[in-house]
């Protein structure tokens, strides 16, 4: 796991993000959680790359937006399903999650023994004082955050040559979703996406995607014939 350490250059300010199209790079980039979680040199770097690893999976697996992800509470998913109001379109989102991604997140809620109220991707934790009484609050990881520190460290680790953010777990959804035969009508509405032009140029679904796919495919093969003595 030595090849973890590569750096290559880092992407920044406001180039638009985009999905991970490679089946072996999105491996290789929840590989990369999973080895920081098992060789972390300290309790508290273990449970950032536990919670890291989470925040990828669950991205990877919603198609939620940054701030409606970064939001998620333990009550909005510890019953096996997602039920949120958007916080850009105002529109709910309601869906039954799959079991494997169920039963990690209730490991996940276990490890760090979080209560029903509290955020799944913990943050800072701040004193907070309301009249003469002090609080600790554990507000959520920011956008900024991720942007300025945890996504570098991916791109730098795993290689990724090409604008890479917090909102290409949602493109890489609908992308790996696409690739896999999903139904395009149902991406647009998990995207609430108002037509599927649109929902076609957000995951970057291009030529060389159409150009690929048309080669895959083989219909009404035959075998190989010789010549008859007849």
């Amino acid at each position: 796991m030595s090849k973890y350490p590569r750096r290559i250059k880092s992407y920044g300010g406001k180039q638009k993000v985009l999905p991970i199209k490679d089946k072996k790079m999105l491996n290789r980039v929840m590989d990369y959680w999973r080895y920081l979680i098992e060789h972390a040199p300290t309790q508290k770097k273990r449970d950032q790359a536990y919670r890291n690893y989470m925040l990828f999976l669950i991205g990877f697996n919603t198609a939620f937006r940054a701030e409606d992800l970064l939001q998620l509470k333990v009550k909005l998913v510890i019953k096996g399903y997602f039920s949120i109001k958007e916080n850009k379109t105002k529109k709910w989102q309601h869906f039954k999650m799959n079991k494997e991604l169920h039963q990690e997140i209730l490991d996940y809620i276990a490890y760090f023994e979080l209560k029903e109220s509290d955020y799944l991707f913990m943050g800072q934790k701040k004193h907070e004082t309301k009249g003469n009484r002090t609080f600790d609050v554990i507000y959520p990881m920011t956008r900024q955050n991720c942007e300025d520190i945890i996504f570098p460290k991916v791109i730098n680790a795993c290689g990724i040559d090409f604008p890479f953010g917090l909102h290409s777990l949602r493109k890489t959804f609908g992308y790996q979703y696409i690739k896999n035969g999903g139904n395009m009508l149902t991406l647009q509405k998990m995207y609430n996406h108002d037509s599927l032009d649109v929902t076609l140029l957000y995951v970057m679904w291009d030529n060389s995607d159409v150009a690929e796919t048309r080669a895959s495919v083989y219909i009404g093969g035959r075998k190989k014939y010789e010549k008859s003595d007849k």
